[in-house]
């Protein structure tokens, strides 16, 4: 039954890292400040969080099916939508800045308002956990917040704990912002 269950993940690992709709970025050095400056529409970065394609991707993550398409806003340099589930929300929003810099000072104040955030490795530049399970990452010009705080305690099929459902999402948005 584990070994089913593992290849069932990884078979479901594999499609979302597919999902991404491009090849993988060519290895090469990161530039050393990368900058950005936002404009009136978000960015094709920005804007995969909440795609078609990212709604199957982030369902077949957590098993569990939208009740609804999610409709997008876009207002200050944040762009952001509601993934409406039967059982709850998730909302993912990503505020772009001008460049690296200014989107981890973003990053620090955010933390800085967070009692006891949890660093968690391995996620954009860095990442932290909120204690309701929510999920911030800052990655290049961009940071990420995936709020969980609006859905059940564990939740799908097997039962998902909110925090490991903000690190699946993290997951596959990362892998689909490699070279973005």
């Amino acid at each position: 039954m584990i070994r089913l269950i593992v290849v069932s993940l990884l078979a479901a690992a594999a499609v979302v890292a597919a999902g991404c709709g491009r090849p993988p970025a060519p290895a090469g050095p990161p530039s050393a400040a990368p900058s950005h400056l936002p404009s009136d529409t978000p960015s094709k970065a920005a804007s995969m969080v909440c795609a078609d394609e990212a709604q199957h991707e982030i369902s077949l993550s957590l098993q569990l099916e939208l009740a609804r398409p999610v409709t997008p806003t876009w207002s200050d340099h944040l762009y952001s939508c509601r993934y409406p589930y039967p059982v709850g929300t998730m909302t993912l929003s990503v505020k772009e800045l001008a460049g690296t810099a200014a989107a981890a000072s973003y990053f620090t104040a955010l933390r800085s308002h967070v009692t006891r955030p949890v660093t968690v490795p391995g996620l954009g530049q860095e990442a932290y956990r909120e204690p309701d399970g929510s999920l911030v990452v800052h990655k290049d010009f961009m940071v990420l917040r995936i709020d969980v705080g609006g859905l059940p305690g564990r939740f799908g099929q097997p039962p998902l704990s909110r925090s490991e459902a903000a690190r699946r999402v993290g997951a596959d948005i990362m892998a689909c912002w490699t070279g973005h």
